[in-house]
């Protein structure tokens, strides 16, 4: 859905400016309910960071680069649009071509790591299904999620940045972008458990929406604890508590 909607807005952007263009205009431009395109993309104020995402260039992705650095040496908070800039060695005004602000910056940089995250998933899933069949379906289970979980805690400096920004969710812009982040992670994620569960990984009596949920909440508090205790291996911590989630999750059979 979130590709279709991009695509929708790429072409009314081609006649339309893109200040003009409101939910409703794509909402109808895309054949769907205005409800769908507030919960998918947000609010119009991230329509231009959304199209500059979806056709990266070569300064976009210094400027991506240098505000990791910045971020990470700085905090979010304490970081200027400047500094950013001088790091990236651009001017204040190339930030602002791409970029709205600090918000914007940051969430780039969160599409960025979902993307990188979550695109080896599906293959990883169709493996997990194919040595369930071949095996036992809780060890397959297991390496599907430490191999996630890797992922999730390969970066050590992300906890903590991720975490200074979402403490400041009393601002109603930073409030609305992370509504939005994790209803397209939620939908995401429902759709690789329903995959799950038409593979027997797991049950399929609980709706795939509320797995997601439970799925993207244990991920949010592995990386924590990688940020809280840079020693833990989260590959052995996944085969310790697999067994204890398999017992709510496994599918009704001999399994259980």
């Amino acid at each position: 859905m979130r590709e279709k909607l991009v695509h929708s807005l790429r072409q009314l952007a081609l006649s339309h400016p893109l200040a003009d263009i409101t939910p409703e205009h794509l909402a109808q431009c895309a054949g769907v309910d205005v409800d769908i395109v507030n919960r998918t993309l947000g609010s119009p104020e991230n329509y231009p960071a959304l199209l500059a995402w979806e056709q990266p260039n070569e300064t976009r992705e210094r400027i991506l680069q240098a505000a990791m650095q910045v971020f990470v040496q700085k905090g979010w908070q304490k970081t200027s649009l400047d500094e950013i800039a001088a790091a990236a060695g651009l001017t204040k005004g190339a930030i602002y071509w791409h970029f709205r602000n600090k918000h914007d910056l940051f969430f780039a940089l969160v599409d960025a790591r979902l993307h990188r995250d979550t695109s080896p998933v599906p293959d990883e899933i169709r493996q997990a299904i194919t040595r369930s069949g071949d095996g036992d379906p809780q060890e397959a289970v297991a390496e599907l999620f430490g191999a996630a979980w890797k992922r999730c805690a390969s970066d050590r400096d992300w906890p903590r940045l991720y975490m200074e920004v979402v403490s400041q969710a009393q601002d109603p812009e930073i409030a609305a972008r992370l509504q939005s982040m994790y209803s397209h992670l939620w939908d995401m994620s429902a759709g690789f458990v329903r995959v799950m569960q038409s593979g027997g990984l797991t049950r399929s009596d609980i709706p795939a929406e509320t797995l997601a949920v439970l799925w993207c909440a244990i991920f949010d508090g592995v990386m924590f604890a990688a940020m809280a205790n840079p020693g833990l291996d989260v590959g052995q911590m996944a085969r310790q508590l697999i067994p204890v989630i398999w017992r709510g999750i496994a599918p009704s059979g001999p399994q259980e």
